[in-house]
């Protein structure tokens, strides 16, 4: 009696194992700006004791699905879209990271607060499980600089051509402690270009000043001795990208009123800025859909100390 009851665990305990799979959801930030893809981090861990391979076939065939709801847990429209993981292989007992760009699966335009979750489903699991819930939200920003342009006519005048009005924004985004700076160049019926500026130092705010072809320069403190100098046209396309540092006098930006040049006066060029994060924002570059062959996070960063936060992983609904 006791031999067959050990026989019957022995098989079931592949079908039990397979059933194992741990999942920790992370947003990078809780508040985004309005029309910037909204990003979660996801690490899955396979405890089943096998792998998992995700691919094309029936016995293969798993997904991703994104679980959205307002504040008050009602779904959001496009909540429930499915993310094909094909490609992905989850190997035993390693930790598995992905980022998914959600506004690529579901828009994300609205203003509000939002609750996330994932479930991960293959054929090999008995349930599918789902990660942890999230919240952030997403706003419109605070306009702390605005001039309004008109676009420069490099071609031949055209007499009876109507004036085009754009106009720079720079909005300011909350982020707990954190203040972002984001360009928007934008009319009354479109958006031209949204690009991240950066983070704000403390009371230090970035200067502004519009050129004789209308073109916005921005110097921003980065440290208190570094500054990021650059040059966006009336489309929003970068055109100077420098750093400055402070020499024998802090750098500042100057307009010449006699001919509306701007330029950097005082400090010091140490290098052109590499580091443009504005690049990775919509329309420019949209981000990556979701790849498990080949995962678009950094490196993964050493595992947290005992007693740090946990992943967990909840079977939720069986098939």
């Amino acid at each position: 009696m006791i031999k067959n009851l050990l026989a019957i665990l022995t098989a079931a305990l592949p079908m039990l194992l397979a059933a194992d799979v741990v999942m920790q959801l992370e947003m990078p930030r809780s508040s985004y700006m309005q029309y910037e893809p909204v990003v979660a981090n996801l690490t899955l861990r396979n405890t089943s004791g096998q792998v998992l391979v995700f691919g094309a076939e029936a016995e293969f065939k798993g997904h991703m699905e994104i679980e959205l709801t307002d504040m008050h847990d009602r779904p959001v429209s496009g909540s429930g879209a499915k993310v094909d993981l094909r490609g992905m292989i989850l190997r035993s007992g390693a930790d598995q990271r992905i980022r998914i760009n959600l506004s690529k699966w579901i828009n994300l335009t609205r203003v509000g607060f939002y609750r996330i979750k994932v479930f991960i489903a293959h054929p090999m699991l008995k349930n599918e499980y789902e990660s942890n819930r999230c919240m952030f939200d997403i706003s419109q920003g605070t306009v702390f600089w605005s001039r309004t342009f008109g676009v420069p006519q490099l071609e031949k005048v055209n007499v009876n051509q109507k004036l085009q009005l754009r106009t720079y924004n720079l909005r300011a985004l909350q982020d707990k402690a954190d203040v972002h700076l984001y360009l928007f160049v934008e009319d009354d019926d479109k958006i031209y270009a949204i690009k991240y500026i950066g983070m704000v130092l403390g009371r230090e705010h970035a200067k502004c000043e519009i050129d004789t072809l209308n073109r916005l320069h921005i110097l921003l403190p980065l440290t208190p001795k570094i500054f990021r100098y650059q040059v966006y046209d009336w489309n929003g396309q970068l055109e100077t990208n420098k750093l400055y540092r402070t020499a024998e006098r802090i750098p500042v930006l100057f307009r010449d009123a006699g001919n509306g040049d701007v330029k950097v006066i005082g400090g010091e060029a140490i290098a052109p800025s590499t580091n443009n994060p504005g690049e990775r924002l919509l329309p420019d570059m949209p981000l990556p859909e979701v790849s498990a062959a080949e995962p678009v996070l950094p490196p993964a960063p050493p595992q947290p100390a005992a007693g740090s936060k946990k992943m967990q992983s909840l079977p939720v609904r069986a098939k």
